[in-house]
């Protein structure tokens, strides 16, 4: 970890630094046009905001034909299919490395609300650090408390610069998270097979790992607009439909820890998934235990033997 010498000359370009932002979405209009007008409120202006279309079908490819009309920074891309929070992510940031017109990529789920100040306060830290792999914002929830599902991973030395507002991370979410344009070149994108789920833990991981520091920005806020403040729990899960999500959920956890973490840490995960979580299911689900025990199992061993392809830039 190096601090910038934050001379007056540096203060000068601060203003030059550009920041291109993606936000993936699907069947949220409602939300997705809060979240537009939220970027478009930003003190730190945006260079252009690329809308990745994951095929919805609720009006949200006219709406973003609409508005592009009439502001240039809105770059809509409408996909043929539903590749994903990952494979949407995976295209956005791919359409921000060959535009080649910014030096940031801050990106985003459609669900995501930034106050006014979020983006200039990621940008800031800039100021201060010599070099980073991500920075991320505080996420909250409506009532102000953390949002538990984008809590992130800390560092042991976290509180390193806690001082200056800044607490080192080891992996953070997709809600609200910037990246140098260099560090996308150095490591490549997210993993688009990951489909949902895990994408941004493996991606920030991935940077984590090569010795690039990570850093939650404490007055960076958002709010995750979710229904429910929980974290993801296949037992807690009220939504059958979504129960099938977990398959992802597990498969991924288990490539990323095989992968990234070493294998002692692959043997306490699979511990958890084909014990503590089995169990859990059977004793404390309320309803589809059988279904929560199917898509649990199969994501967990299926995670032994998947080996995404990962793009390099």
């Amino acid at each position: 970890m190096k601090l910038r010498n934050n001379s007056s000359l540096h203060k000068l370009f601060y203003g030059l630094k550009k920041v291109d932002c993606v936000v993936v979405t699907y069947n949220r209009l409602n939300l997705l046009k809060e979240c537009i007008q939220s970027i478009l409120n930003q003190t730190y202006p945006v260079n252009h905001i690329y809308v990745v279309n994951n095929n919805s079908t609720d009006n949200t490819i006219n709406y973003l034909a609409e508005i592009a009309k009439n502001n240039t920074k809105i770059v809509p891309i409408n996909l043929t299919e539903n590749v994903g929070g990952a494979g949407g992510f995976n295209i956005g940031i791919k359409k921000f490395i060959k535009a080649n017109t910014a030096d940031f990529v801050w990106i985003m789920d459609d669900d995501t609300i930034p106050q006014e100040q979020a983006l200039e306060n990621l940008i800031r830290k800039d100021d201060i650090l010599d070099s980073w792999g991500f920075l991320c914002s505080n996420v909250r929830w409506k009532d102000d408390s953390a949002a538990n599902m984008n809590v992130p991973t800390v560092e042991r030395d976290w509180n390193q610069l806690a001082k200056l507002g800044l607490i080192k991370v080891k992996a953070a979410s997709f809600v609200s998270i910037l990246f140098p344009k260099k560090i996308v070149e150095a490591v490549g994108y997210p993993i688009s097979d990951f489909f949902i789920w895990g994408d941004d833990v493996e991606y920030t991981k991935r940077i984590t790992k090569l010795n690039y520091d990570g850093y939650l920005v404490s007055d960076s806020l958002v709010e995750h607009k979710i229904e429910t403040n929980i974290t993801t729990d296949i037992v807690l899960e009220k939504d059958r439909n979504r129960i099938k999500r977990y398959f992802f959920a597990n498969r991924n956890a288990v490539y990323t820890t095989k992968k990234l973490e070493g294998n002692a840490r692959l043997v306490e995960l699979l511990l958890k998934k084909l014990g503590y979580e089995p169990l859990k299911i059977l004793f404390k689900s309320k309803d589809y235990k059988l279904f929560r025990l199917k898509y649990s199992l199969k994501g967990t061993l299926w995670g032994l033997f998947y080996n995404p392809k990962t793009e390099k830039y």
